[in-house]
Parts: structure tokens; C-alpha cells; sequence
């Protein structure tokens, strides 16, 4: 009986380490973890940015097991609340008077209200000249920015009002700037094209960034064009999450993040597939995406629904979780040990004695 025992544990042990190996090889679905947006959005909140909270939240109740979560729900009514009270609308606006950004759109539309003007860059660069007087340290980028907009103002004034577009551009800019949310490729290329445009008097060079960013503008208005335009590494990157910006509108730059840029990377693979796809791959994180890259768009599917299939396996999916925990835990290399080892403790070397 203890030998049937010992046996039957081998050959389980086996079955179990092989399983595993195929699993974590062919599906890897222990990588397939579905993102809970609680925590995240708790530290959104804690730094008190209830509008990139209440984005981020909101984006996670399209799907049911996030609709299905208690906490989120309060979490979400919570932001909403907050959101629409009036001190915190008021705020908001006296915010974006005073420092020039803002995180709310109330806020940020209130910052630019003067830059589109001549005025804000006239205001901008005799800060700034004050700061050189001084021996302080001056905004190069800002001082760019108002260049460009003095330049852009007069273009407007002669070309009757053709070139507001670039007024609008630029008041986009500088409150990304102040707002720290210019990346530094960007911060270089304005102070380069800056001194051109100074000497030419023209701001066509520059046109290309102005045209890419009122695309941006069109689709996903101010507060997430600020937020892809932080994302990109050169103005290469800007143009595909222009394009990008077209196909998923204001759910970019979340996506963006939950696919940590292959959104962007694996722009050509993405567009041949369906977007309730790719949004279900998002609520997996990075490993989602990683996921539907590799396997493919039906592979994928298969292995989601599998997911769902085994997650009743035992007493409410504990089961599930151990085998689960086993793969993410477990490397290759001590499965196929484990394999080995059992493997010759069931060979019947007795045998093999006895007829030699």
C-alpha cells in the first residue's frame, strides 16, 4: 500500500511539474494578472490629482469585474463628488490664474487665456529679462515659447488671422511647460528653432510640431494632449501618438501607460486588430499586451476565456490561484529537474538487475 503510495505521488509530481511547463510555455497565463485601478487611483488622490484619478478609474468601469467592485464604485463616486463641488471648481480656476497650470481643464483654459494673447508673451519675456538683469537664472524655454509667439502674432496680424493656429499651439506649450509635462526632447528643439525663427521673422519651420499638436487638440482636447505630448521621445513618437490619438481618442494615454508605449511600439500590429481586443488586453497590464503581440488576436482570446473557464476550478478558484502561484513562482529549470529526479526514482532498476 506505502509503495502504491509513493508511486502514485512520483507520477503525480511528474504530471504536475510537466503541466506546469507547458502551461507557463504556451499560455503563460500566470503573467495574466487583471490590473486592479484601486491602489493606483488612491495614489492619484493622496497628490490630490482628482482629474487623472477620476480618468484612470473611470476608464476600468467599462469592464464588469471592476463594475463588480464595491470599493472602486464609493472610490469613483467620491472623485465625481469632489470634482462638482463649486470651492473645488473655484479653485481650480484661481489656480490656474495664479500658477499657470493646473490639472483640471477649468484651470488650464483659465492659464492660457492670456498667453493667447500678445500680451502673455510680452508679459513672459520681460519676467524672464528681468531674471537676466539680475545675474538669475533664465527660462530658455519660455523665452522660446515667447519668441515664437511674438513672431506667430505678427503673422496673424498681416496673414489675417491664418496663423492662429500657431498662437494656439504655442499657449499649448507653454502651459505644458509649466505644467513640467514638455519632455526634453522638445524643450531642446524650441530653442534651437527659436533663434531661427528670430532671424527669418517666420515660423514655418515650425509649422510641422504646430499642425501635429492642433491634430492632437482636435481629437483629445487640451488635458490629454498635454498628458501624450509628455509621453513621446522625439517628434517622430509625437506623430505616432497623433495617429494613435485618431483611432482611441481620449482612452490614449491610458492605453499608452497600461501597455507601458507598445500601444505605440507595435502600432502597425495593433491597427489590424479589433479595439475590444486591445482593451481587453488592457485591463492585464503590460503582460496583456505582451500577451497579444505574441500569441495573436484569437490566441488571446482563447487564453482569456480559458482563464475565466479555470478560475472556477476548486473551492471558489483557490486551486486555480496555487497553480497559478506555482508557475509565476517556479523557473523552468527546477521543473525539469523535478521531472529528472522522479523519473529515475520510478525506473524499475530492480528489474533491470534481475534480467542483466
Amino acid at each position: 500500500m506505502l509503495k502504491l503510495f509513493y508511486k502514485t505521488s512520483l507520477f503525480l509530481l511528474i504530471l504536475l511539474s510537466g503541466t506546469l511547463l507547458y502551461q507557463k510555455n504556451t499560455y503563460a497565463y500566470h503573467t495574466l494578472v487583471r490590473v486592479n485601478p484601486v491602489p493606483h487611483t488612491k495614489a492619484l488622490i493622496d497628490k490630490e490629482y482628482y482629474a487623472d484619478a477620476y480618468a484612470y478609474l473611470n476608464y476600468f468601469m467599462d469592464f464588469m469585474y471592476v463594475q463588480e467592485n464595491e470599493e472602486a464604485q464609493n472610490l469613483l463616486q467620491e472623485i465625481i463628488k469632489k470634482r462638482s463641488s463649486l470651492s473645488y471648481k473655484s479653485a481650480k480656476i484661481a489656480e490656474g490664474i495664479r500658477t499657470g497650470t493646473s490639472d483640471e481643464l477649468s484651470g488650464q483654459l483659465s492659464a492660457i487665456g492670456s498667453d493667447f494673447f500678445v500680451i502673455g508673451d510680452i508679459r513672459d519675456l520681460a519676467l524672464e529679462g528681468t531674471h537676466y538683469f539680475k545675474d538669475e537664472e533664465v527660462d530658455k524655454v519660455l523665452v522660446s515659447l515667447s519668441t515664437i509667439g511674438l513672431v506667430a502674432s505678427a503673422s496673424t496680424l498681416f496673414t489675417l488671422g491664418s496663423s492662429a493656429m500657431a498662437k494656439s499651439a504655442v499657449s499649448v506649450l507653454k502651459l505644458a511647460h509649466k505644467s513640467k509635462r514638455i519632455p526634453p526632447w522638445l524643450s531642446k528643439y524650441l530653442v534651437r528653432e527659436s533663434k531661427q525663427i528670430r532671424k527669418a521673422k517666420n515660423i514655418s519651420s515650425i509649422k510641422p510640431l504646430f499642425k501635429t499638436l492642433d491634430s492632437m487638440h482636435k481629437e483629445v482636447g487640451l488635458t490629454n494632449t498635454l498628458k501624450l505630448l509628455s509621453l513621446t521621445k522625439n517628434f517622430k513618437e509625437l506623430k505616432g501618438v497623433s495617429k494613435l490619438a485618431k483611432r482611441y481618442g481620449n482612452e490614449t494615454a491610458t492605453l499608452l501607460k497600461l501597455s507601458d508605449k507598445k500601444l505605440l511600439s507595435h502600432a502597425n500590429t495593433f491597427r489590424k486588430m479589433n479595439k475590444k481586443s486591445i482593451h481587453l488586453a488592457s485591463t492585464y497590464g503590460t503582460s496583456g499586451f505582451a500577451h497579444l503581440i505574441k500569441g495573436g488576436e484569437k490566441n488571446f482570446i482563447k487564453t482569456t476565456k480559458r482563464l475565466k473557464t479555470y478560475s472556477k476550478i476548486g473551492y471558489k478558484g483557490e486551486v486555480w490561484k496555487v497553480f497559478l502561484w506555482l508557475m509565476k513562482h517556479v523557473n523552468d529549470t527546477i521543473l525539469i529537474l523535478m521531472m529528472s529526479i522522479t523519473s529515475l526514482l520510478l525506473f524499475p532498476w530492480k528489474k533491470l538487475k534481475r534480467t542483466t
